[in-house]
Formats: C-alpha cells, sequence, structure tokens
C-alpha cells in the first residue's frame, strides 16, 4: 500500500488521500452558537409516592434533564431531554393523603337495612355449634352405654 504518494492520485475506482482525519470536524457545533448551559431537573414525586428533590445537571457532558416524569436523571444528549411541563407529579398525590378517610359516595340502590350479610353469617356460625353440641353429646352418650354396669349391692 502506497499512502505516502501524492494527495489526489487515483489508483483504479479510489482516490489517495494524504491529509488528516475529519471524521470529528461534523460533531464540532459551530463558533456563533454558544455552549447550551446545564439544566434544572424540578423535584417530582415519583411512582412509589416518595418526593425526589431537585437536582442541577452540570456534571460534565451529562447536561440535559432526561428520562420520564416518575423517574429523572441526567444525560448528555439535547435530543432525549424531557419536557418537565408536561408532567403533572408536583403536588403530593391523592392517594397518599391518608390523614383522612376518603369522601364516602352514599350508593341510592344500597339499603343497609336489608343487607343480610350478617344474618348468613350467624346462622353458619349457629350450625356448626350445634353440630358440635351434638358431636359432644352422642360421644358422652356412647361412652356411658359401653360402661360396665356394677351391681348395687345392699
Amino acid at each position: 500500500c502506497r499512502a505516502q504518494e501524492k494527495a489526489g492520485q487515483q489508483r483504479g475506482s479510489f482516490v489517495v488521500l494524504s491529509s488528516g482525519n475529519h471524521s470529528g470536524l461534523a460533531e464540532q457545533p459551530e463558533p456563533s452558537e454558544p455552549p447550551p448551559t446545564p439544566d434544572f431537573c424540578r423535584g417530582y414525586f415519583d411512582v412509589m409516592g416518595q418526593w425526589d428533590p431537585p437536582f442541577n445537571c452540570s456534571s460534565g457532558e451529562f447536561i440535559f434533564c432526561c428520562g420520564t416524569c416518575g423517574f429523572r436523571f441526567c444525560c448528555k444528549f439535547k435530543k432525549t431531554r424531557l419536557d418537565q411541563s408536561t408532567c403533572t407529579n408536583y403536588e403530593t398525590p391523592l392517594w397518599m393523603n391518608t390523614g383522612k378517610p376518603p369522601s364516602r359516595i352514599d350508593d341510592p340502590l344500597h339499603d343497609p337495612t336489608r343487607d343480610k350479610t350478617n344474618l348468613i353469617v350467624y346462622i353458619i356460625c349457629g350450625v356448626v355449634a350445634v353440630m358440635v353440641l351434638v358431636g359432644i353429646f352422642t360421644k358422652l352418650g356412647l361412652e356411658k352405654a359401653h360402661r360396665p354396669q356394677r351391681e348395687h349391692m345392699s
């Protein structure tokens, strides 16, 4: 391979260039464009209901706030940046408000006087109790019947 030959000299269907590698030039920002400023990830409630405090993304090249509304982290690509204005998890979730019971919605079709759930439980417990008593008295009766009879001698 004669890589040291003149620049621009054709070899078959190839053109040999002797200049350096220019692959990094396309990735460099234009000189007129200022470097991006680090993002600020707002504090939010995650999916477990825990408050995650706000933080700055200013660690090296990780300067953009990325992720989802429920899990945020710093990343280095602007195209994956999270639009934090679309998130709604900045207030305490309703299911976390345990200080007071949730408001009760009265069902107009539910009549507590017609509710027979407790009656069924009482009937089942009563039947079980009667069966236990019958079993106990049956066992006592059979034991008494199988005892040898004593003769009364006077």
